[in-house]
């Protein structure tokens, strides 16, 4: 147990005192978190998010609602990708079956609509939504607005002339700022790259020549390189969480009111990224050949997830791609968090998803470490 703690608190020590590491893994996101929130905040404020697909079921009336009102309304050409349809069965039916919609909005008109056209017609929304669906939030936020001031403005307007709703505003706080949403997407990208703490954990004994003699030691070879491991993570997830405490107190990026469960998330996803790393240099035997590898996914996965501007993929083999890879997953799970914390199911499947990925790699690091020999490392 000594020597564990030994070596727990000497690659801490090490991971503290290099200058270079600390430089890329906590300094430039911060710095670059206040840039890209700058310099993008118009672009952001003119793009907002991928447009949601969604189906309107709409039952036949004088008066349309759908494309009198909401093909109008420039909120809902920004946010939304619709599609129609008159009926509600087939719809539901298509709804279920099919995973290109992320919500069925049913327009129900009520019994005492007048039958002038002059008139708003009385209705109900009903919203349906998937849990896995990132999305939700601005779905029903921009419904709810929408019902509650049409549904005012009836027993206020006799005349059918209905005054233009600002929804942009109304939905301030449910549409993230670009520094909001940089926050969030440079947290997630800088601990990809902290999987080369895991390809560490290898490199320190080769680069200072005791990959040999620690496995002729008397102690676990093994136990002494994951407990190495676990130093490695503790330091990535410390990183992480300063990042988002700086974000959040002195940029005043939105994280929500649920830090702990972003921490937690993060701490997840720290497990990952460290055995992630130590994976791929187990099996490559080569830090330089790691670290390309490594890189690469994390710019590969970076851009596909939209973590360095929004990208609107379409229903295919890439959005199923997309939907698979970690940072995305972790991605949308914090958005959820600061967003929509009232649909926690996504949150939930995304945890036990990363819990299993985590596993899946602890096995495989363990089982590569008791094959490996010293002398594999040596060239």
């Amino acid at each position: 147990m000594k020597a564990l703690t030994k070596a727990f608190l000497y690659t801490i020590k090490e991971d503290i005192q290099n200058v270079p590491l600390i430089a890329i893994m906590l300094f430039f996101p911060i710095v670059l978190i206040l840039i890209l929130g700058c310099a993008l905040s118009t672009y952001f404020s003119e793009v907002q998010l991928p447009k949601t697909q969604i189906l309107v079921v709409e039952e036949p009336s004088q008066f349309s609602i759908y494309k009198n009102i909401l093909l109008t309304d420039k909120t809902f050409q920004k946010l939304f990708d619709p599609d129609y349809s008159s009926s509600y069965n087939q719809s539901k039916l298509q709804f279920e079956k099919s995973s290109k919609f992320s919500a069925i909005i049913h327009i129900k008109y009520l019994k005492n609509s007048p039958a002038s056209t002059r008139y708003l017609p009385s209705f109900d929304i009903e919203i349906f939504t998937k849990e896995n669906s990132t999305n939700v939030a601005f779905v029903k936020a921009y419904f709810n607005i929408f019902s509650n001031y049409y549904k005012t403005l009836q027993h206020r307007q006799s005349d059918f002339h209905i005054p233009d709703i600002i929804f942009e505003s109304a939905m301030a706080t449910h549409l993230p700022r670009a520094l909001d949403y940089y926050a969030v997407t440079m947290v997630v990208m800088i601990a990809l790259y902290g999987a080369m703490g895991g390809s560490a954990v290898i490199e320190t004994e080769k680069r200072q020549n005791t990959i040999t003699r620690l496995y002729i030691s008397p102690q676990n070879p093994l136990l002494i390189l994951m407990s190495k491991a676990m130093a490695q993570l503790v330091f990535l997830h410390a990183q992480l969480c300063i990042i988002v405490l700086f974000s959040k107190y002195i940029y005043k990026a939105n994280w929500g009111n649920n830090i702990l469960a972003i921490l937690l998330v993060l701490l997840i996803y720290s497990i990952f990224a460290v055995f992630f790393g130590l994976c791929i240099r187990l099996l490559t035997r080569n830090l330089l050949l790691s670290n390309v590898l490594i890189s690469s996914f994390a710019v590969a996965s970076t851009f596909i997830a939209g973590g360095y501007f929004i990208v609107d993929i379409r229903p295919g083999l890439l959005q199923t791609i997309r939907n698979l890879l970690p940072n995305y997953v972790v991605q949308s799970s914090l958005f959820t968090l600061i967003y929509n914390p009232s649909e926690i199911g996504y949150v939930k499947h995304s945890v036990i998803y990363l819990i299993v990925l985590c596993l899946s790699l602890v096995v495989i690091s363990l089982f590569l470490l008791r094959k490996v020999k010293a002398c594999q490392f040596l060239r």
